[in-house]
């Protein structure tokens, strides 16, 4: 026979203040249990929200900032660029890096702070800040990897500077200066005597991209088969 619980014969109001007492019974003897959760959720909460708007308000600045540096980088004016105008109106793009340089406008600003400093052959400088990208923008990906591949190039390692243009190349079918990379990568390959790979990537620059301005400059690079 199977044993009848103990429940039987209690309505489902007696249940009910069953599972209420047993509640309050359960706080009654856990309260300050309950209450240190209670608090630890509340700051966790607090703590994420914080962070969140912190985030999105320094990525602000740093485009507020990074559009007032814009007309000086234009205009190649890049020692302004970099530490700002005399006027203040421009604290420049060291100080957005250096301050704001974990946000995605701050992430963009380091590759035209690189861009900067190689204009004016501070090629460790520019290494630098264009390894240190690490934003999302697939366009700025691959700028910043060819900035690695030019860098290398005005130190004459084209073996390098030739797989850092490849790797700018394959960052994203959606770059739309593809092409321009994978010609770069070529003369860089024909500059470091790697034949074999030269041969691959004219192949490739000519199956991709068959209408791509580069593909008459690629003959005094090609070897043929």
């Amino acid at each position: 026979m199977a044993k009848l619980g103990k429940n039987i014969g209690k309505t489902h109001e007696d249940k009910l203040m069953d599972m209420y007492y047993k509640s309050m019974e359960y706080y009654e003897n856990n309260k300050n249990r309950v209450y240190i959760i209670a608090t630890s959720v509340v700051v966790v909460v607090a703590l994420v929200f914080f962070y969140f708007n912190y985030k999105a308000k320094n990525n602000e600045t740093a485009g507020i900032e990074l559009s007032k540096v814009k007309t000086a980088y234009s205009n190649g004016l890049f020692q302004q660029a970099i530490n700002g105008d005399s006027l203040g109106m421009s604290r420049g793009l060291q100080y957005i890096v250096d301050n704001y340089g974990s946000s995605e406008n701050g992430q963009i600003a380091k590759v035209m702070l690189a861009n900067c400093y190689y204009s004016l052959r501070d090629y460790e400088k520019a290494d630098k800040y264009f390894k240190d990208y690490s934003g999302s923008n697939d366009i700025y990906k691959a700028a910043s990897l060819a900035g690695i591949a030019e860098v290398c190039e005005a130190k004459n390692d084209y073996a390098n500077a030739a797989k850092y243009y490849m790797k700018a190349s394959q960052q994203s079918k959606l770059v739309s200066n593809n092409d321009e990379y994978l010609f770069y990568a070529i003369k860089n390959y024909s500059l470091a005597n790697d034949n074999e790979t030269l041969k691959k990537t004219i192949k490739e620059l000519k199956k991709d991209y068959p209408k791509s301005k580069y593909i008459p400059q690629i003959s005094k690079y090609d070897t043929g088969d």
